[in-house]
């Protein structure tokens, strides 16, 4: 009998997520019996959304009472035997229905629930009482619960006390009642994160506290055991409090739990608790520099968060080792392009998954479906003899739908392949995926090591050419970076945006930069390809630090960058398709022509060239628009510029050759890239230790509290 499924969305004030979230249980391999969405008294159009939605959807209204109510009106009114719970504003990958029921034979199994992509740590793959009651090791959107198992238990608990943690009170009763939790080993849900420590936080505590005094009262619990659990779920908020620096909150709870249980654990937290501020700052950066140290080879606990790559090469740390830095001024010297006999323009298309931009960076982000239309802007490369390079990340290099349309078009002339670097989707995966780790820079030097070496090893891989140009993703290199890219026998980077500050989100800040080319190691061998960008206008000459003034956040939301813009004072522009209009382009590179400028750096992103996957085309006029974009833009530089459409090596050969005192023109013996470096090597196997380069993945020290 084929197995029926029924989904449960519980919605309130959705409308911003839903249509996203019901989308994506439409698109399951096993389809949905029905798709329930109980809209729990929203007051915006979530219902009105919802309501326009063919069958399978169903709108069920109700007054507000709280998630478990609305689930539980759902479960009543379900005809599948299954129920799939999702929440509104997360989403499933189409396969994940399909791969969970294969896991549902055994009668025995009443709960079946598979990885999340926000977290790290290893999963048990049968989940008992005792595991539960550890810890909740499961969230809504990821469960496949049988009906006959709900029904038996009585659903969620609708005390108003559990709300928040009313999954969890009925994840642990599952657990010990006759039915297995067993764990589908793969993620298959994007999750938006919900409660830390903030406001709610506690609220939360309360509820968690609750929840075990309810479960302790359900299941008969020993006095001790619900005692133990509550100290530790106080001593937990504790240290979330501490490591956010809330110190009055963390002082209070662990002195609580000290009073609860006078253990060394926690005294020694409270003790911390009371350290001023600025010094448990030094302890925690120092503990960040230990952690990048080789880890001890005693057997402590290890879990998937705190293993960080173990350094095997010793230049990584040494600064005597360092011969190459893209951010590092000491280490940058001109490439004279202002020599160079006309203008070089270069293309560059950062060839990426599909993802929605507004959304949180995921690990299930692995869509490459718009590879396949790439195919449109070659008809005009091939009038202007435009061979672009393909900044490829490793979605679509490990994925046929990705590298293969590459591959055509690599295999006839027709492009270049560089790398990107995209953190979230790059293994190996052992760091918390947030927006500041979207920044390669601020990861551990090991373990953006260990991802370049991985993307390096897939490009070679996929297309069997090594590939000898980069563009860290979110332009976010970091001062190892550099020197990474030298071991790995790279050749140029176009990783800078010149006068772009992305320090608000953790980023690089380039507003000292300009899109001049430069050599940025000490043997003039590595050459950086700045993005062509821009302060334009008649107050473009001022000091960079009143320029950058007009485009903070603050100047941003009293719209003074478009009032400037307006009266032709400033303009921040950067050479793309995407949010710049042609006239703007024209007037940046004529700027940029007459300061002397002779290389130009043009980029958009892959999945622009279908409607829908960026904010800069929506529709098929929009992508029409783009393609007459970059027609007459490459109209414009080779007939009023005089400029000729080039590949990266090219600019760089020019370089070297007009610059009689470069290093290249030395004898044969002599040597130009300073010590040997060896050969890009392949991804690391799976079920292996090491990666050939060395880099181990053992045990390493947690983040200082």
């Amino acid at each position: 009998m084929t197995e029926s499924v029924t989904v449960i969305i519980p919605a309130y004030n959705g409308a911003a997520y839903i249509a996203r979230a019901v989308e994506s249980a439409l698109a399951q391999t096993h389809k949905p019996l029905e798709v329930l969405v109980v809209d729990d008294g929203s007051s915006d159009r979530t219902a009105e959304i919802v309501a326009a939605m063919p069958p399978p959807v169903r709108l069920i209204r109700k007054e507000n009472g709280g998630p478990a109510s609305a689930r539980n009106l759902g479960a009543r009114e379900a005809k599948g035997n299954w129920l799939a719970l999702l929440d509104a504003d997360d989403l499933w990958r189409p396969e994940k229905l399909a791969v969970q029921l294969r896991l549902g034979t055994d009668p025995d199994v009443g709960l079946i629930h598979c990885l999340p992509d926000h977290r790290d740590e290893p999963v048990p793959d049968v989940l008992t009482f005792d595991l539960m009651w550890d810890q909740n090791w499961i969230i809504n959107s990821s469960v496949l619960i049988r009906k006959e198992t709900f029904e038996a238990l009585g659903g969620f608990n609708e005390m108003r006390e559990l709300i928040s943690v009313e999954d969890y009170n009925l994840w642990i009763r599952v657990a010990a009642s006759r039915w297995k939790i067993v764990t589908c080993q793969q993620v298959m849900v994007h999750y938006t994160r919900g409660i830390g420590i903030s406001s709610n936080s506690e609220r939360f505590m309360k509820a968690s506290l609750f929840n075990v005094e309810d479960i302790g009262k359900t299941l008969k619990l020993l006095p001790e055991a619900i005692a133990r659990k509550k100290n530790n779920i106080i001593f937990h908020f504790g240290r979330n409090a501490l490591f956010e620096r809330e110190l009055p909150t963390a002082r209070r709870l662990f002195r609580e739990a000290f009073a609860r249980e006078p253990s060394i654990r926690n005294g020694t937290h409270l003790l911390i608790s009371v350290i001023p501020e600025p010094i448990l700052e030094l302890r925690r950066k120092a503990a960040n520099i230990i952690k990048r140290s080789p880890p001890s080879q005693s057997p402590n606990h290890e879990s998937a968060s705190d293993v960080t790559p173990a350094i095997d090469e010793p230049w990584l740390l040494d600064p005597a080792q360092f011969r190459a830095s893209i951010v590092n001024r000491a280490f940058h010297s001109s490439a004279g392009e202002e020599k160079l006999p006309r203008p070089m323009l270069v293309t560059t298309i950062d060839a990426e998954e599909d993802f929605d931009w507004t959304r949180p960076f995921s690990l299930a982000s692995t869509d490459v479906t718009s590879m396949r239309s790439q195919h449109r802007t070659h008809r005009i490369f091939e009038r202007y003899g435009v061979i672009p390079t393909y900044m490829v990340d490793h979605p679509v290099a490990s994925q046929d739908g990705g590298r293969a349309p590459l591959r055509e078009l690599l295999q006839g002339g027709h492009c270049e392949i560089g790398s990107q670097l995209h953190p979230w989707v790059t293994p190996p995966f052992i760091e918390h995926v947030s927006l500041r780790n979207s920044y390669q820079g601020n990861l551990p030097v090991a373990l953006e090591f260990a991802k370049i070496q991985s993307l390096t090893g897939e490009l070679e891989n996929a297309f069997g050419v090594t590939p000898r140009i980069f563009r860290a993703g979110r332009y976010g290199v970091g001062p190892n970076t550099g020197n990474i890219l030298r071991h790995f026998g790279y050749e140029a980077d176009t990783s800078v945006v010149p006068t772009w500050n992305f320090a608000s989100q953790g980023g690089p800040d380039f507003r000292q930069f300009n899109a001049k080319t430069y050599w940025f190691d000490r043997d003039r061998s590595m050459l950086e390809l700045p993005l062509s960008a821009a302060m334009v206008g008649m107050a473009a000459r001022l000091r960079t630090s009143l320029t950058s003034r007009v485009f903070s956040r603050g100047s941003e939301r009293a719209h003074l960058p478009s009032a400037m813009a307006r009266l032709g004072l400033l303009e921040r522009i950067k050479l793309t398709p995407e949010g710049i209009r042609i006239e703007e382009a024209k007037r940046l590179v004529r700027h940029m022509h007459a300061a002397g400028h002779r290389v130009f750096v043009l980029t958009y992103h892959s999945p622009s060239l279908e409607p829908g996957n960026t904010p800069y085309v929506r529709t098929q006029e929009d992508l029409a628009a783009f393609l007459r974009w970059l027609e007459e833009f490459y109209d414009f530089f080779t007939t009023e510029i005089g400029g000729s459409c080039v590949s990266w090596r090219d600019v760089r050969s020019a370089l070297i050759s007009s610059s009689p005192t470069h290093p290249a023109h030395a004898s044969d013996d002599t040597p130009i890239h300073g010590p040997p470096r060896p050969a890009a090597t392949q991804a690391p196997q799976s079920g292996t230790g090491r990666t050939p380069t060395g880099i181990a993945y053992g045990t390493g020290t947690p983040t200082a509290d």
